[in-house]
């Protein structure tokens, strides 16, 4: 008997998947085609779409393009664990070859239908045409009843709604007494969002600014790296020469002490020196326009280096000199030096001087004194050798004069 019940039960069994396997293939009388069906007779085109899950899809469903029906599903065949419906279509309707499908259901309890429109995530391509088929990546489907009623049965029993009254029982009492500063930290939130919001594009840039620091650190990794594990050696170094680093250290503090004491016990010596210093440096930025100037004469001494620089014209050369060799020149400017502070500028008034009075023996002629006390002369000479003398019938001027010319006197 045993074995005659499973018998009975493996034949219920192989019924079963064997009505299971024909409702796959939608055989029998409600496969049958239904005349005056949209989309079908002359004048029709017919594509092929690959559903993942048909539901309770049947043949005859309708096909709708924008909501309005256009065809029919005229098959259902299971194929690689997915469903083939063939949809028959007048040439009329015109769909992109990238177009999708989308099993859908008009109402809770209504009939399911197939809803073809173009793609929203690419741009249509080409057309829809004989034979083409809509590939299983471009059809999916609307949730059926069965899964809005078992999700909404999955969030009333064990998605925490009978915890909503204790939810809001607690909120009440948190904001109880409260409502105020509740009120002003949603503005508060609402001013920071702004301020955020108003900010997004320093945000980003300081956000990309911060990427292309990272990228820079990154590209420097192995210098950072080298650095990093020279850091220990360096470390070691400055350990071992602990003693000498605080021997020096301290040696610097005993020379800050000496010198802060040496310039305290000289500061007024020091000071005396700076203030007897000050005439001498006024006196030195004073003739500083005639040391610069006579600099320049240093290295052509007795003619200037302007002078030297355009005394050549061609193939001649040019020289005028003025020479003041009056007693009182010379005896200011060569015999009695440099005066000293309130000093004036005027000649010796000695009746004999033994500096200056042999001089005056030279002004004159023959050797005698004329009847001036002074003298002057100019000369010029050029390449073919002439000079002249001035203020004086032979006298020094004359004969200096002639000299630098090259003549006679």
């Amino acid at each position: 008997m045993r074995r005659l019940g499973r018998a009975a039960a493996g034949l219920a069994c192989a019924a079963m998947v064997g009505a299971a396997v024909s409702g796959c293939q939608f055989t029998g009388f409600g496969a049958a085609p239904l005349p005056f069906t949209a989309g079908t007779g002359s004048g029709t085109y017919t594509v092929t779409a690959q559903v993942a899950d048909v539901d309770n899809l049947s043949p005859n469903s309708e096909v709708m393009v924008n909501d309005i029906t256009v065809g029919t599903v005229t098959s259902i065949k299971f194929s690689d664990w997915h469903a083939d419906l063939t949809i028959s279509l007048p040439k009329s309707v015109q769909l992109p070859a990238n177009a999708t499908a989308t099993v859908g259901q008009k109402s809770l309890l209504g009939a399911e239908y197939v809803a073809l429109a173009p793609p929203t995530n690419e741009q249509p391509t080409g057309v829809l045409t004989q034979g083409d088929v809509i590939p299983l990546a471009s059809t999916t489907s609307y949730p059926s009843t069965e899964d809005v009623l078992a999700s909404l049965s999955t969030f009333l029993n064990g998605g925490g709604l009978n915890q909503l009254s204790t939810i809001t029982r607690e909120l009440n009492a948190t904001l109880n007494g409260h409502v105020q500063q509740a009120r002003d930290l949603l503005t508060n939130l609402q001013v920071f969002a702004s301020t955020v919001n108003d900010q997004k594009s320093s945000i980003v840039s300081t956000l990309s600014s911060v990427n292309r620091l990272s990228a820079q650190i990154r590209s420097q990794n192995s210098t950072l790296t080298s650095a990093i594990d020279g850091i220990p050696g360096g470390l070691a170094v400055l350990n071992n020469d602990e003693g000498n680093l605080t021997q020096a250290l301290s040696a610097l503090s005993n020379l800050s002490t000496v010198a802060d004491r040496v310039i305290n016990e000289n500061s007024a010596n020091l000071l005396g020196n700076l203030h007897d210093l000050q005439p001498t440096l006024s006196q030195l930025v004073v003739s500083e326009h005639n040391l610069v100037r006579s600099l320049t004469a240093v290295a052509t001494f007795p003619f200037p280096v302007p002078a030297v620089l355009h005394s050549t014209k061609g193939d001649y050369d040019n020289v005028y000199i003025v020479l003041d060799l009056t007693l009182p020149t010379l005896e200011r400017a060569w015999l009695t030096g440099t005066l000293g502070n309130g000093s004036t500028d005027k000649p010796s008034t000695k009746s004999s001087n033994p500096l200056t009075n042999p001089l005056k023996g030279l002004v004159g002629s023959s050797g005698s004194k004329s009847s001036g006390s002074s003298g002057s002369g100019s000369g010029s000479g050029s390449s073919g050798g002439s000079g002249s003398g001035s203020s004086g019938s032979g006298g020094l001027g004359g004969v200096l004069g002639g000299i630098l010319g090259g003549g006679n006197g």
